[in-house]
Parts: structure tokens; C-alpha cells; sequence
């Protein structure tokens, strides 16, 4: 029981760093970019990302997103390199990030039910609101790896990112 609840308070923390971009209530096409892309791009070289979320119990707050364009910002949401909150309106959601430089990303997200920009966990520190990461990754006692949640933009690519919610017991 104790290496369980060691395993879930780990987890617990890592999720936690995501959530603390969600006192900013930002969304994705007006929040400044903090970490500009060295090679700027045109226009007609610019990446669209979609995110098809699905498996939200309910349409209570909020789901707070967070794209990261690095190893070094990755689950560091004063460095998210773009954010999104969306209010839901049934059991899925689809958040769009357009004009992206081609490159490498990766993001994280919660549905914040009572919309307290807060991950809420139960007396253990298991979250009990669902979270989820890209490319529907797990890390083994926390959040996944930037290596693990990754993916690539190449110049005009539109991506779409089947993405379910994670719920733990």
C-alpha cells in the first residue's frame, strides 16, 4: 500500500505542474507565444494540430491544454509554448492549435471539472478529475517523457490527435 500510494502521490505531482497554466485564462489564437521559434516560418508553411478528446463524464468547467515545443518546457506550464481552455459541451471535445512552426511537440490536459484551475486528487494524491497526454501516453510513476508524448509538425501538415481521457481508480 505504501509503494502505491508512493507511485500515486509522483503521479499526483507531475500532474499537478500542468494544471498551473490554467490560472491563466488564455486561449489558444491569443496567447503570446513566451518561447519564439528561432526560424521563423511563412504563412504558407504554418501546421495545424488538432485534438479530438474524448471520454469527459460530464460538461461541468473546463479543459485546460498545454503544447509544449521542447524537452526542456515539457509539464513546465510557465513555459507552454501555447495554451487553450475550451468549455465542453457534450462527452468530447476538439481544441485546435493553428499556425504552428514545422517541429516538435507534445502537450498535457485535464478537464477541470469545477473549473478551480485546480487538479483535484482524494486523501492518496490520486487525481480525481481525468487528464490525458499526447499520443495518449503514460509515464510509468508520473507524467510521460517528452520522448513518450512527442510528435512531429512538417511544413502544412494538419495532424489530428485521437485523445482519450485517463480516470485513475
Amino acid at each position: 500500500l505504501y509503494s502505491l500510494k508512493k507511485q500515486y502521490t509522483i503521479l499526483a505531482i507531475c500532474l499537478l505542474s500542468v494544471l498551473f497554466f490554467a490560472c491563466k485564462k488564455n486561449t489558444a489564437d491569443n496567447t503570446p507565444n513566451p518561447n519564439p521559434n528561432p526560424n521563423p516560418t511563412t504563412t504558407d508553411s504554418l501546421a495545424v494540430l488538432r485534438i479530438a478528446l474524448s471520454g469527459l463524464k460530464n460538461t461541468n468547467g473546463v479543459v485546460n491544454v498545454a503544447l509544449y515545443n521542447s524537452a526542456a518546457s515539457f509539464n513546465k506550464p510557465a513555459q507552454a509554448y501555447r495554451q487553450a481552455i475550451v468549455t465542453p459541451t457534450s462527452s468530447s471535445v476538439n481544441i485546435e492549435f493553428d499556425s504552428l512552426a514545422p517541429g516538435t511537440y507534445a502537450f498535457g490536459l485535464f478537464h477541470d471539472e469545477n473549473n478551480d484551475a485546480t487538479l483535484n486528487t482524494n486523501i492518496l494524491t490520486i487525481p480525481t478529475e481525468g487528464f490525458a497526454f499526447s499520443n495518449n501516453s503514460m509515464g510509468t510513476f508520473g507524467a510521460p517523457s517528452f520522448a513518450q508524448a512527442q510528435f512531429t509538425l512538417g511544413i502544412k501538415d494538419t495532424l489530428t490527435q485521437n485523445i482519450t481521457l485517463k480516470f485513475l481508480p
